[in-house]
């Protein structure tokens, strides 16, 4: 890893803002805010993981190593590389609790997804040595609360459910993570608009 680098915000005139990035070896060099991002989806994936192993009493320790995808595959943040990840992140929700249950850590689950989807999506805005104006975190701050405080509602109605014998189909299911894998392309695809 080389040292910070200074560079001239190419938008300013000399005598400007002064950025610092860090340079890795032969990659390119990349902004503390995309580094931000970086170190913001590894949290979500660690409260999302912390809240797994809550919710399922345990599991094996190989799982704590996906902690560190996200740092390793910043630079494919606008591929589908971190759908992929966040689908073994659910396939492992949902293989290793108990099956037909209920748990409320589902719920910082969900912050913890979110919050790493989010950074993800803004990581993917703006090459490795750009930066994030504070307006532009502000409007993925409060996309992320709203996203958030849809998960609260939809937490508690499930909780409600899961103590009736209603059965759900399987089919109800594969219905239900269809709508959540459109939406979150549909958020991959579009990201929010800039408010004028």
């Amino acid at each position: 890893m080389d040292g910070p680098r200074r560079q001239q915000d190419a938008s300013t005139h000399p005598g400007g803002p002064v950025r610092r990035t860090l340079h890795f070896g032969a990659g390119p060099e990349w902004s503390f805010s995309q580094l931000g991002a970086a170190a913001a989806a590894m949290g979500g994936v660690l409260l999302f993981l912390a809240s797994l192993y809550l919710a399922a009493g345990g599991f094996a320790g190989p799982w704590w190593a996906l902690v560190l995808l996200p740092l390793v595959t910043m630079s494919w943040a606008g591929s589908a590389a971190p759908l992929v990840y966040w689908a073994l992140l659910l396939y492992g929700w949902f293989t290793l609790t108990p099956a037909g249950s209920f748990s409320w850590w589902s719920l910082p689950a969900a912050a913890g997804c979110i919050v790493a989807h989010a950074a993800t999506s803004a990581a993917a805005t703006s090459p490795p040595a750009g930066s994030f104006t504070a307006r532009a975190v502000s409007r993925w701050g409060r996309h992320t609360a709203v996203a958030f405080a849809a998960a609260v509602p939809v937490a508690a109605l499930t909780g409600l459910l899961a103590t009736r014998s209603l059965g759900p189909a399987p089919a109800a299911y594969v219905l239900g993570l269809g709508g959540v894998a459109a939406g979150l392309w549909l958020v991959r695809t579009s990201p929010p608009a800039e408010r004028q």
